[in-house]
């Protein structure tokens, strides 16, 4: 008596095809509308109006790009053209000290102040810190299978140390930037203001780490174990599919 085959796994109806890629596109573009929205304020013209002094609202552009607009991207990126290639060890390794370089560098008192005196300076430190977080992005949504480990590491590693950035400046006895006064149309001449500021960013730094960094770790690390799973079950079916017939 030839045993009944079990139900296939994965497989797909035309039907279901069409369904998949409308769900696709309409992620796709509420991804990219929200990308263009975070850039709008990112960009530091709606900041102006908000109660935030330069020190601050700097910091609220720079999570804007690099932890709402540049994962937002990726993933529309690879919602639309796939990720047929994983980033490799190398490339991820890469990309996570590129980002954790560009933050510590241009927050560089020194260089802070050339980018609030210049514009064209200031345009190119947003411009560098969105393109290397969407490149880190792209790196960590692409991993696969047994190597999404590795974009969970490179989560922690970044939060971590951008944390670091965070407790810093909440944390200085004294202002760390000596043109911290101007920026984003702000203009603040108080010391105590200036140090509240100082703080009020380091403390949306520490908000956002968690937050961006190590939920995304979470979801991708639930991910990769519900994919274990499935491929548990489909496994054992597949066994079962192929085991003889148990004699009476």
């Amino acid at each position: 008596m030839k045993r009944a085959s079990a139900p296939s796994i994965g497989m797909t109806t035309p039907r279901s095809r069409v369904a998949e890629l409308a769900s696709s596109i309409q992620i796709r573009n509420g991804l990219l509308a929200a990308g263009a929205a975070v850039a709008y304020f990112a960009l530091g013209l709606p900041l102006i109006a908000l109660p935030l002094g330069p020190r601050a609202a700097h910091m609220v552009s720079h999570i804007l790009l690099m932890n709402a607009l540049a994962p937002a991207l990726a993933s529309a990126i690879i919602s639309r053209f796939g990720d047929r290639a994983p980033a490799s060890a190398r490339v991820l390794i890469a990309a996570t000290v590129l980002q954790l370089a560009l933050l510590w560098t241009w927050h560089a008192p020194n260089l802070w102040g050339l980018a609030l005196r210049t514009p064209l300076v200031h345009a190119l430190m947003q411009a560098s810190l969105l393109a290397s977080s969407l490149t880190f992005w792209l790196a960590i949504l692409s991993e696969k299978g047994v190597f999404r480990w590795r974009g969970v590491v490179a989560l922690l590693a970044t939060g971590k140390f951008s944390c670091l950035l965070g407790v810093l400046l909440l944390f200085a006895p004294r202002l760390l930037y000596a043109d911290a006064h101007v920026g984003h149309g702000h203009v603040v001449s108080d010391g105590d203001e200036l140090l509240a500021d100082q703080r009020l960013a380091g403390l949306l730094m520490l908000i956002a780490c968690p937050f961006c960094y190590v939920l995304a770790g979470i979801a991708i690390a639930a991910k990769w174990l519900q994919e274990l799973e499935t491929t548990a079950r489909g496994r054992s079916l597949a066994y079962l599919d192929h085991a003889p017939p148990t004699p009476r």
